[in-house]
């Protein structure tokens, strides 16, 4: 993969991920592990995006303040 660009970025005013595949395939998520997990499927890239975690699997995070 000499010179291809995996691209990741914050959609403004939300908590969503937009990823853009080198091959030009781009999708949206929540989590950044899913979407990098995506990306690194190239080529056999789920169609829609990376696939939505279970909300019971995600552990809750402490508030900043507690870290």
């Amino acid at each position: 993969m000499t010179g291809a660009m995996l691209q990741i970025t914050w959609l403004p005013g939300d908590d969503r991920l937009r990823g853009r595949c080198h091959c030009g395939v781009q999708a949206e998520a929540d989590e950044p592990v899913a979407m990098w997990e995506w990306l690194l499927a190239h080529p056999d890239h789920p169609a829609g995006g990376p696939a939505t975690p279970d909300p019971a699997a995600i552990l809750p995070r402490p508030p900043a303040h507690f870290v």
